[in-house]
């Protein structure tokens, strides 16, 4: 069953990367950015044309995101030659860095499939079925949004007219790439097609973008993207929880988006005075710009993130520059870093002040006490799930490693802040300072808890490359001592035969370890590739593969599971929901009641609903309907109301409500109310054609 997913994903993928990676190529992109940022700039070239298509009055589709993309390469070509006569110098500098070595194409190769196959088995754990549907209070919206945006083929996010008769704007990033694919290869069913992008972009995006910083922070060591391809998978906050709460799948896909573009901003921005191959090549700071406009269609609260980072990594290089001696500054470097540093800062603070929701939307309070929180985010292990140790551990080493390391200080720094605002948000007292502090994610832990593996991942690869320094140093430290003691007892034990067979026993064990290091380094290549996969097997084990994981896993998938008690769809009313086509008219609207689940009608069958979402919008006809639908057969209000809306028939689906909302009074007891004639049951879910007015 899993195979029919096939299609819809490697079409996903393809409009993931595709767009972005012929705009960075052509931009001259070192191939690791090519890679990363390339989900990036497509999600802005597809819900950018989306936004586009209608002021243009153009049709949205492949045409209009195949044009855009081939703008966006002839632009970025002819600036890159124009920029070559100017400095040609620069022009060689990127043509060099498009060629990765050999050895950094074969680790790449090994890393990112084995990334996306830990990642990507996990999230089939925890969906079960190709089908599968998440049973929480936004998957309504979701849903409805791409049906939506496929039945009036309107991808503007300035536009979104699903629960506004006048329109208003939210970003659209994950929806029309949900709907792009379910256009291009004809598929119906919008859970099949949600659950292929979310394949997608967990194995391969948010893969992509920790390999990416991790190979730009470390400078493609095969042990830190090794170990990194691993730690990707490896923590169940991010990608795992955000596919459960919410269920929030345009911050899933930011965040996913976050480290390939952090990764961009540490290449725009060295801070250890590395030589030219560390300079940014090509046009990075425009591709750079263009995949950040993509995070913000996809998820605005990730950009005030991303600022954040910037803030911390340009101060971080602004101190080094200032520790420099005045001799070895670059003219003016100070006084461009620090207005750079304090453009960034300034856009900080704008973005904090005034891309919040209202307050009345920030609802979520604090949950856990602190010193609880605080463990959850010293382990990088929050929302109280099980802790695995090994992710774990590594990530508080490679910590303790970036403070003591020049470079690494700034990751360490916005480690320590990313964790420090879970806390505010999962422990400190409601009020005007906790929502100032954390409201730009509705105040809720779960949104920031998702935004501490994106810095994990790469401590944790630190970590690694850290323990195994620590290893060598402390087994030298030990064959010094070995050699020290054992000379010391041969000259002291001359004549004592018991002694003399304890130093020879030492002797002989050093000797076999001097061997053991001598043929390393005689044979490193294999020694080397050995110990690679001995780790690998071991980081795998103990991270994805772990008694924790699995024990998450069971927790996590009891959101996707359709059961007769399931809180959105029971297995009954989604029967009844497959069959409506054949039990309507195709222009016939149907009332429903969104807490009972009945509003994903819409998504499901195509079926135009009343409302389609939990935060509904209100109108006098809608008010009518939510408190006095059982009484149509006594109240004319009613009928004209329904008449208003168009309706004809009511989905019934009585007993549980989405997260225990309070039901519509008017859609009580319809079994039982006058003017209501059974069209079809499944169970206790029922759908009837309204007789009351005629």
């Amino acid at each position: 069953m899993w195979l029919s997913l096939l299609p819809i994903l490697l079409l996903a993928a393809a409009l993931l990367f595709i767009p972005g990676a012929l705009v960075g190529a052509s931009a001259g992109l070192r191939t690791p950015l090519i890679i990363g940022l390339a989900p990036a700039i497509s999600i802005a070239i597809i819900s950018g044309t989306g936004v586009a298509a209608p002021i243009l009055a153009l049709p949205w589709g492949l045409t209009a995101v195949a044009t855009a993309t081939a703008i966006a390469c002839l632009a970025a070509l002819a600036t890159r030659r124009l920029m070559a006569g100017r400095h040609p110098q620069d022009a060689d500098s990127g043509a060099t860095g498009l060629r990765p070595g050999l050895r950094s194409i074969a680790v790449w190769c090994a890393a990112w499939p084995l990334s996306a196959a830990a990642t990507g088995i996990t999230i089939g754990r925890i969906l079960n079925t190709p089908d599968a549907i998440s049973q929480t209070f936004d998957a309504v919206f979701h849903l409805n949004a791409v049906e939506w945006i496929l039945q009036t083929n309107n991808a503007s996010s300035l536009r979104l007219f699903l629960e506004a008769p006048q329109g208003r704007v939210y970003p659209l990033g994950w929806h029309t790439l949900v709907a792009l694919a379910m256009k291009l290869c004809g598929a119906t069913s919008i859970p099949m097609a949600t659950n292929a992008t979310v394949l997608a972009v967990a194995g391969l995006v948010w893969t992509s973008g920790c390999l990416t910083l991790t190979h730009v922070l470390f400078h493609g060591r095969p042990a830190a993207l090794l170990t990194a391809a691993v730690m990707a998978g490896s923590f169940t906050v991010f990608p795992f929880v955000l596919l459960n709460w919410g269920v929030l799948y345009p911050n899933f896909l930011s965040i996913a988006l976050l480290p390939s573009l952090l990764a961009a901003i540490r290449a725009l921005v060295p801070i250890d005075g590395a030589g030219p191959a560390a300079r940014p090549t090509g046009l990075l700071l425009p591709a750079t710009a263009l995949g950040v406009a993509g995070l913000g269609l996809t998820q605005p609260n990730s950009i005030a993130t991303l600022l954040l980072a910037s803030v911390i990594l340009t101060t971080a290089r602004l101190i080094t520059s200032l520790r420099a001696p005045l001799d070895e500054r670059p003219a003016n470097a100070l006084r461009r870093q620090s207005l750079i540093t304090g453009a960034l800062a300034v856009g900080l603070v704008i973005v904090w002040l005034y891309m919040r929701p209202p307050r009345e939307s920030a609802i979520w309070g604090p949950s856990y006490a602190t010193s609880g929180s605080v463990g959850e985010a010293v382990t990088s292990m929050p929302v109280q799930l099980p802790v695995i140790w090994v992710p774990a551990v590594l990530t508080l080493l490679g910590f303790i490693a970036a403070l003591r390391t020049n470079g690494y200080r700034w990751l360490a720094a916005l480690h320590a802040t990313t964790g420090a605002l879970y806390v505010v948000a999962r422990s400190a007292q409601d009020g005007d300072l906790r929502f100032f502090m954390v409201g730009i994610w509705y105040n809720d832990a779960s949104r920031l808890g998702g935004l501490i593996p994106v810095t994990a991942v790469p401590l944790a690869a630190l970590g690694m490359l850290a323990a195994a320094r620590w290893g060598r140093e402390a087994c030298g430290a030990c064959g010094r001592i070995i050699q020290g003691i054992t000379a010391s007892r041969a000259r002291e034990t001359r004549g004592l035969p018991g002694q003399r067979r304890v130093s020879r026993v030492l002797g002989s064990v050093w000797g076999a370890c001097e061997r053991l290091i001598a043929s390393g380094r005689a044979r490193p290549l294999v020694w080397r590739s050995s110990a690679c996969c001995v780790i690998v097997l071991l980081l795998v084990a103990t991270g994805p593969l772990s008694g924790a994981m699995s024990d998450s896993v069971k927790i996590l998938e009891q959101s996707y599971m359709l059961a007769p008690d399931s809180s959105s769809l029971t297995t009954d009313e989604y029967a009844l929901i497959n069959e409506l086509p054949s039990l309507i008219e195709p222009d016939a609207v149907i009332a429903v009641d969104p807490k009972s689940g009945a509003a994903l009608a819409y998504a499901l069958s195509g079926a135009d609903t009343t409302v389609k979402h939990l935060f509904h919008r209100h109108d006098a006809d809608l008010d009518i309907i939510e408190k006095k639908l059982n009484r149509a057969s006594a109240d004319p209000a009613v009928c004209t109301a329904l008449k208003d809306v168009g309706a004809t028939y009511a989905l019934y689906f009585p007993g549980k409500t989405i997260s225990n909302q309070k039901a519509f009074v008017g859609f009580a007891h319809l079994d039982t109310a006058p003017g209501f004639e059974l069209v079809a049951e499944r169970g206790q879910a029922s759908l009837y054609r309204i007789t009351a007015c005629g």
